[in-house]
């Protein structure tokens, strides 16, 4: 008789390996009811119940996205999360924290939900019929026998959902997250339920799908080939658990570890690293221990660590140099702090390149009226692409900086494919500076233009570069406008009220130094236009993107400081560049070709840029 294991059995030993004593909110009663909660207002809003559904949420409304969405969320505060909040109340008393994030991931959740009815609109399905594009908690089981197993295995679990994908038609396993969990664990548990249904012969199987709320919606994809190797080592843990392996026992062994990025696992050689790291430090007198699993990006390894007694971060920082030396590495490693904890990025000796076409998948689709306004940033640990929202007033306007072979330019260009490919020349357009006459090559006959190419160099006694940006203002001043005419606050409820779309336009330029450091006067014009566009541009649809190789006090200082905060920085030469860029040193650490860090509010964060080879960007931008 077949052995049954669960996949929930599974996950908690993916946990255990991870060094994870519980589950985030295990044996918490009132998290674990929250978590409860959210799944059943994703049950109940894609349900049969039109009562409940969002049927009664939108049918009766104008067909307009942004309509759908408040709608939406204002029907699952209602009859969905309100009502659950007053019956638990007592519980949930002390938890208003997790509450909040709560209905955070809901409205989330309700703005995931009404961009997948859209697209259904848009395909041509007025009945907008759910049942054809979700399958909610299926019930998943399936039996597995592999060579030189002593007896077959029964795999059982319930998914959170399957969705068909509306380009490919193919069915994925979607695994919805909330809040901060193992990675490694959710992206198993997710593989497992593809695994089941692989081996049941479900048609049209394709990709896998992890869609975690954390509140903010992050997405992975991944396609059926890239699971293999994991579900190798899936199988074999399964094995191992059910005690069917010849030399199995089922005492708590340690599973393999699985890396969040469905790459490789960590090596022999990626383990001893972090014991070397830990060694060192510990004869120059710093005292650290690990604080949780290793985890494996495609560039680096992060070690977070803890400080001992009297170890100051400034201490164990100044030791990078050290590290390199003693353990022969080829930069030195990056020491410091993200979201509150310390940790230690040394680059992988076997380092990934991140492709635009393995993120291209991950890229949001774009509004018929408004287009999309968010561009990709780079990839985290887990392998999730991060995205910059040009919408929002914090992240309105960009400074990107990153010396000579730091992937400065192919980030541009990675950037604006991302936006090129989620609009269209009525919901985007481009004007674009290129000092250095090779950046934007590809894009001199695109209909994104909003204007020609400009060089500086080209008739430089008549200041094309200002001419521009002055034309680029008096365009953002009618805006207004129109804006006013009506009451509108944005180009977005200008665009909803009037039907017709207006073109964002993003003003890119590859090298800002040199067109403020030729004459005093030109400079002086430059920045004017650049103040005027910085302080006013969001609300008309105007943003800027500008780029330089030396983030020096003359660049940074002053008008950039003031007026755009969001930042983009790749590697620099020396540390008081990183500072001057970003408020925080590291910069000067990292590993060139699309290794960055990204800060708008709080401390800088690490992603990978993508890089989008030229033959994919002749495609993308002709």
């Amino acid at each position: 008789m077949a052995v049954t294991l669960s996949v929930s059995e599974v996950r908690a030993a993916i946990y255990r390996a991870a060094q994870t004593d519980s589950e985030p909110g295990a044996g918490a009663t009132s998290t674990a009811l929250l978590g409860q909660l959210f799944h059943e207002v994703f049950a109940a809003l894609i349900g049969p119940d039109d009562t409940r559904n969002f049927h009664a949420a939108i049918d009766e409304i104008e067909p307009q996205p942004e309509e759908w969405v408040r709608a939406l969320i204002k029907h699952a505060y209602q009859h969905l999360v309100g009502p659950r909040l007053r019956q638990q109340q007592a519980l949930l008393h002390h938890r208003s924290e997790q509450v909040l994030t709560l209905w955070d991931s809901v409205q989330e959740l309700c703005v995931w939900l009404a961009d997948l009815l859209w697209q259904l609109r848009a395909q041509g399905d007025d009945e907008l019929s759910l049942s054809k594009t979700l399958r909610v908690e299926p019930s998943l089981s399936c039996e597995l026998l592999e060579p030189g197993w002593t007896d077959a295995v029964r795999l059982t679990g319930i998914a959170d959902a399957l969705w068909r994908l509306p380009e490919s038609r193919a069915w994925c396993v979607v695994e919805l997250k909330t809040g901060s969990t193992a990675p490694e664990a959710d992206l198993a548990q997710a593989c497992l339920y593809h695994l089941i249904l692989a081996a049941v012969g479900e048609p049209d199987l394709g990709t896998l799908a992890l869609i975690r709320f954390s509140p903010q919606r992050e997405e992975q994809l991944f396609a059926a080939a890239q699971l293999t190797e994991t579900q190798a080592r899936l199988k074999e843990l399964v094995g191992r658990l059910a005690g069917v392996l010849p030399d199995a026992q089922t005492e708590k062994h340690q599973p393999p570890a699985l890396s969040p990025s469905l790459s490789l696992s960590l090596s022999k050689e990626h383990q001893q690293l972090g014991e070397q790291i830990l060694h060192v430090l510990r004869e120059y007198g710093a005292e650290v221990s690990p604080d949780g699993a290793t985890v494996m990006g495609p560039t680096f390894l992060r070690f977070p660590v803890t400080l001992g007694a009297r170890v100051k971060l400034r201490a164990v920082e100044q030791l990078a140099k050290e590290l390199q030396v003693r353990l022969r590495l080829d930069a030195p490693p990056r020491i410091g702090t993200e979201n509150g904890s310390v940790v230690i990025d040394v680059q992988r000796p076997d380092r990934q390149a991140v492709l635009f076409a393995q993120i291209r998948g991950q890229l949001p689709v774009g509004d018929p009226l408004l287009g999309n306004a968010q561009t990709p940033l780079g990839v985290d640990l887990t392998g999730s692409l991060r995205l910059l929202d040009f919408a929002q007033p914090e992240d309105a306007h960009l400074l990107v900086a990153g010396t000579t072979g730091s992937g400065k330019s192919e980030w541009l260009r990675t950037a604006l494919a991302g936006l090129l490919l989620t609009n269209t020349p009525d919901t985007l357009r481009l004007l674009l500076i290129d000092p250095k006459r090779n950046a934007f090559h590809a894009l001199r006959n695109s209909p994104f233009l909003w204007r020609p190419l400009v060089f500086p160099d080209e008739q430089p006694e008549t200041r094309p570069v200002v001419r521009v940006l002055q034309e680029l203002a008096d365009e953002m001043e009618r805006r207004y406008q129109l804006l006013g005419e009506h009451g509108d606050d944005s180009l977005a409820s200008y665009v909803r009220r009037i039907g017709q779309p207006l073109p964002r336009i993003f003003c890119v330029c590859d090298e800002y130094a040199d067109l403020i450091l030729a004459d005093r006067t030109t400079r002086r014009a430059i920045e004017q236009q650049i103040t005027r566009l910085g302080q006013k541009a969001r609300a008309a649809g105007i943003h800027l993107i500008l780029a330089t190789q030396q983030p020096s006090r003359e660049i940074i200082r002053g008008v950039l400081d003031a007026n755009i905060p969001t930042r983009v920085g790749l590697k620099m030469q020396k540390a008081i560049e990183s500072k001057m860029l970003l408020n925080f040193s590291g910069a000067e650490m990292l590993l060139g070709r699309g290794d960055l860090l990204f800060r708008d509010v709080g401390e800088p964060v690490r992603l990978q840029g993508a890089y989008l080879p030229p033959e994919e960007a002749e495609q993308i931008f002709g």
